[in-house]
């Protein structure tokens, strides 16, 4: 008797946890026959009552285990999507509109945004989906084009100011990684007996028949929010007969010279990195090589102040393109970035933007005829020797070469 009654004892006990472990369960209608049977075997419903505790353990266990990966599931991120409108200048004004802002026609722009889709595509942006391609060329392309700050730029397009600076923040360094793809030095042969032919189909510039590339410099004063002031930088740039921008490079006005610039030291340790016997042309601020020709600063003789006039129309093609990607690319006007870093990825982006024009032969640029166009400054203070030996030697046999010398000089 005594043990019948402590047998009942704990079959309660295990009922009420199983009670209050699964209060919504009926232990009753579960699959264990042992319960449902009418004989009176105490032992048999103990042993029913326990599986059926084991059961919902095991089955608690389970579900524990499973939780953590439920929230794992629950914590990822959802994935961004972009949810601000494409803009669509194209469509937003007509051609002439589009035209006085972006300084080229729609059709180049659309060609612009073709050609760099592959380039731009899944760029990430912190805390931003990758925008479609023509957004991104837009921001870009009209940040580039006018002078105006972030700040109008967003109010005008309606989109967060983070928002903008990060498009365009990543369109420069995007163009600049792809660097090569843009702004390319003649390398291959090909390239570089199509660069000394292209000289000769200019009439004021045939003479010069190794003529490799004219090279220009340009002072800008740029807003450097690492400093808090405007900081004067040179811009070097070297161009083919096309126009086209074959280097540029980016240095404090107080550090620069040519022959710490990259082109400078490559053509110094490479002779090969030209033609054999080619040279380019520049002016006064650049030192006298054997591969890169200027101005004869004491004119001695007639034929010395031929030579300079002869150099002239090289001078005024690169002016012309410097004129060109000031006129087509305002931001060089009032010019500002983070550092001097920022200051080489705009222009880079500028010039690379500035060669697929020409590319494209695009002619949305204001004719200004043969009126004068001042933007940015002369580099003051820079000069260029003229002590090379092999450098005189070469101008020299120029010189005999281009001006033939008259009875009694």
């Amino acid at each position: 008797m005594e043990e019948r009654a402590v047998l009942a004892n704990i079959a309660s006990i295990i009922t009420k946890d199983l009670l209050i472990d699964q209060p919504s369960v009926d232990i009753n209608s579960g699959n264990y026959p042992l319960l449902s049977c009418d004989e009176d075997d105490d032992e048999a419903e103990i042993f029913a009552l326990m599986q059926r505790k084991r059961a919902l353990a095991s089955s608690r266990k389970r579900r524990i285990s499973q939780e953590p990966e439920d929230r794992k599931q629950d914590l990822k991120l959802p994935k961004l999507e972009w949810h601000h409108p494409e803009l669509n200048l194209l469509h937003r004004y007509t051609d002439a509109q589009f035209e006085s802002y972006l300084h080229m026609r729609k059709l180049t722009f659309l060609k612009i945004q073709q050609a760099l889709e592959k380039t731009l595509f899944g760029i990430a942006l912190p805390g931003y989906p990758t925008p479609p391609a023509q957004t991104m060329v837009s921001l870009a392309l009209w940040k580039l084009s006018t002078d105006e700050h972030f700040e109008e730029i967003a109010r005008k397009f309606r989109l967060p100011w983070a928002l903008c600076q990060q498009v365009v923040r990543a369109f420069w360094h995007c163009i600049s990684d792809n660097y090569e793809s843009f702004i390319k030095w003649p390398n291959s042969l090909a390239a570089q007996r199509s660069t000394l032919q292209g000289y000769q189909k200019l009439e004021h510039l045939r003479c010069f028949r190794e003529l490799f590339g004219i090279i220009t410099l340009r002072r800008l004063d740029v807003f450097l929010e690492a400093e808090h002031a405007d900081v004067p930088v040179v811009l070097q740039l070297i161009c083919n007969a096309e126009r086209k921008i074959v280097d540029c490079y980016v240095e404090l006005a107080m550090e620069y010279s040519f022959e710490d610039s990259p082109i400078g030291q490559t053509l110094a340790l490479n002779p090969r990195t030209m033609p054999a016997g080619s040279y380019l042309i520049g002016n006064e601020v650049f030192p006298l090589k054997s591969y890169l020709m200027r101005p004869i600063e004491a004119e001695c003789f007639r034929k010395d102040a031929v030579f300079n006039e002869l150099l002239r129309p090289a001078f005024q093609l690169a002016e012309q393109v410097l004129d060109t990607l000031a006129r087509r690319f305002n931001t060089l006007y009032a010019l500002e970035a983070r550092d001097l870093n920022e200051v080489r990825l705009i222009v880079e982006s500028i010039c690379a933007m500035h060669n697929i024009c020409e590319e494209y032969q695009d002619d949305g640029l204001e004719d200004l005829g043969h009126r004068s166009f001042s933007w940015g400054g002369v580099a003051a203070g820079v000069r260029g020797s003229e002590k090379d030996s092999k450098g005189l030697q070469r101008r020299v046999e120029l010189l005999d070469e281009l001006v033939a010398i008259e009875p009694g000089e």
